[in-house]
């Protein structure tokens, strides 16, 4: 699949999510996240902020295409999408090795470099992750034949790591195909915010007719970010054109409906054409394997 028409095979598919059971997916995503969420909010809400989440994913991306990559190979990289500057990677993945996440040592070939391996937390947080965004999309295209056969969770994330390698290098992500996304997506929190307030909204049957939102307090609590931080989400969203608000009241615009929908229908299509990507190549390397021993 050249990049043409993947970029093709990624519209076609979020638009077929959007025409799809998306609220039923979306609600089901926010609960999976939040499980873990809950757990450790400080993590998650550094994680999911936008450009952290695409260094997270670029790290066990290049990780499970080639073992041997030294770590500035991923940071030449995303510091090109400009997702963070050096210092801020630098920083970043100091803040991964002390929590736990990531092991960084010489590289076996050129000592002057340095080689990362994810940890067992870092993967089994990352295939929660994953499982947040594939199941929810199972809800809306149901399928395949091979999910059954992917019990073992690194067989998951071995195969979803191997087909991202080819979304990351397309560069055909949110931010690209839907760019104007962003403001929701790289804060603290990422998009859990703005989807609380989905949420909460189907939840309570009101979602295009405006509704009492929980408490500022409440919310913040719940998602590990401040007060503050809320309400000058939802200002920002009100300049906009997302929101209708006065004290205590928050109107949902139909454009807010319509870009939070669309901004899940790619994250989902995302992660269900990795696993197709990444189960394609390795149907083909099976193959190739079978052929060399007869």
């Amino acid at each position: 699949m050249n990049t043409t028409e993947l970029l093709q095979y990624l519209v076609k598919t979020s638009s077929e999510m959007t025409r799809g059971s998306i609220d039923e997916a979306m609600l089901l995503h926010f609960d999976l996240i939040m499980e873990s969420y809950r757990d450790k909010p400080f993590f998650y809400k550094n994680l999911l902020k936008y450009d952290r989440f695409m260094v997270a994913l670029s790290l066990i991306s290049f990780g499970y295409k080639d073992e041997k990559v030294p770590l500035s190979d991923v940071r030449a990289f995303c510091q090109k999408r400009g997702y963070m500057s050096r210092n801020s990677l630098d920083a970043y993945f100091s803040f991964l090795v002390v929590s736990g996440y990531m092991d960084v040592q010489l590289h076996a070939q050129d000592g002057r470099m340095r080689s990362f391996q994810q940890t067992d937390k870092a993967l089994y947080t990352a295939t929660q992750l994953i499982k947040s965004y594939l199941l929810p999309s199972q809800i809306i295209l149901p399928l395949n034949s091979w999910m059954p056969g992917l019990r073992r969770d690194v067989d998951l994330l071995r195969i979803y790591a191997r087909g991202l390698a080819k979304i990351l290098e397309s560069d055909f992500l949110l931010d690209k195909i839907l760019p104007e996304a962003k403001w929701i997506l790289n804060r603290d929190g990422g998009h859990l915010p703005m989807l609380a307030l989905y949420a909460d909204a189907l939840r309570n049957g009101s979602l295009e007719t405006g509704y009492n939102v929980s408490s500022y307090v409440e919310l913040s609590r719940c998602l590990g970010v401040s007060k503050t931080h809320m309400q000058r989400m939802i200002k920002e969203g009100e300049s906009k054109g997302y929101f209708k608000c006065d004290k205590r009241l928050i109107v949902l615009s139909p454009a807010f409906i319509e870009l939070m929908r669309r901004a899940m229908s790619i994250c989902l299509a995302i992660t269900r054409i990795s696993m197709e990507l990444g189960e394609a190549e390795h149907q083909m390397e099976s193959k190739s394997v079978d052929a060399c021993s007869c």
